[in-house]
């Protein structure tokens, strides 16, 4: 008997079948691409391969042991919904909300989700520059985001997830470096080919960690190594239980007074 098998059926009918099953390596590559099957459109699945292949399983796993035993899950920049529908489908347990600018990436995302069955999973427009959180999460999470944010956009969002983060809650944050110049320099080829601009504000690890410990007791960085000219670094930071959030007021006048600092 195959105890590791998962049946893989077209993605119209898959309402139940994509359970949780991680007890190997091909699982989790069998999950990848049946969400990427759940894509109408060749160009979005062809999307889905590069970026699967960019965010691969070994960094999603890492991301996936800090979101553990976290059951409400926000991810800012959600995009056309892959990572939103992978980590709903290992944990069917989690209620994951995902934000993004793009309407038609988001009326993507949900139709994903519905093919793949996933009712834990939902997908909103929003403007991560200028977005209104209103609920409590235990994790807030956001890949590839920050870097094409203006600064103040940034301190803005990283105040917006302080306040709505849950005793204990975490902010997760998957971002680039800027050395070694060749990786960064691949890596801003790419970003103005997807993007056709050539806005971006990439920040060192020094300035990530200095602004991040401004608003969080604990900071951990943890560049990451991979065989693609990425040079990818992953931030988890936690307030200890207990750490009463500063008012929202302190916030505002401590932007003013570092106006010319870091943030």
């Amino acid at each position: 008997m195959e105890i590791n098998k998962i049946e893989v059926k077209p993605s119209k009918v898959a309402k139940s079948h994509l359970h949780a099953i991680n007890r190997s390596v091909y699982d989790y590559k069998k999950v990848l691409s049946h969400i990427v099957e759940a894509y109408d459109s060749f160009v979005i699945r062809a999307y889905a391969k590069a970026r699967f292949t960019i965010i691969n399983i070994n960094i999603l796993q890492i991301l996936g042991l800090l979101l553990r035993d976290r059951k409400r899950v926000l991810d800012i920049g959600s995009g056309f919904g892959l990572f939103g529908c992978y980590f709903s489908s290992m944990d069917r347990d989690i209620s994951y909300t995902g934000f993004d600018l793009n309407a038609n990436r988001v009326e993507k995302a949900r139709k994903a989700a519905l093919s793949l069955g996933l009712d834990n999973a939902v997908f909103l427009n929003g403007d991560a520059r200028d977005l209104k959180i209103t609920d409590e999460y235990d994790a807030i999470f956001m890949v590839d985001l920050l870097h094409h944010i203006d600064d103040e956009a940034k301190a803005r969002l990283l105040d917006q997830c302080i306040e709505h983060l849950a005793p204990g809650g975490r902010l997760i944050i998957k971002d680039v470096a800027r050395h070694p110049f060749h990786k960064i320099a691949f890596t801003w080829a790419l970003d103005v080919l997807m993007t056709r601009s050539f806005d971006m504000w990439y920040w060192s690890e020094d300035r990530f960690y200095t602004t991040l410990s401004k608003r969080f007791d604990r900071v951990e960085m943890y560049p990451l190594t991979d065989w693609l000219p990425y040079p990818h670094v992953i931030y988890l930071c936690e307030n200890r239980i207990g750490t009463e959030r500063p008012p929202k007021k302190n916030f505002k006048a401590k932007r003013k007074l570092a106006a010319n600092a870091t943030l």
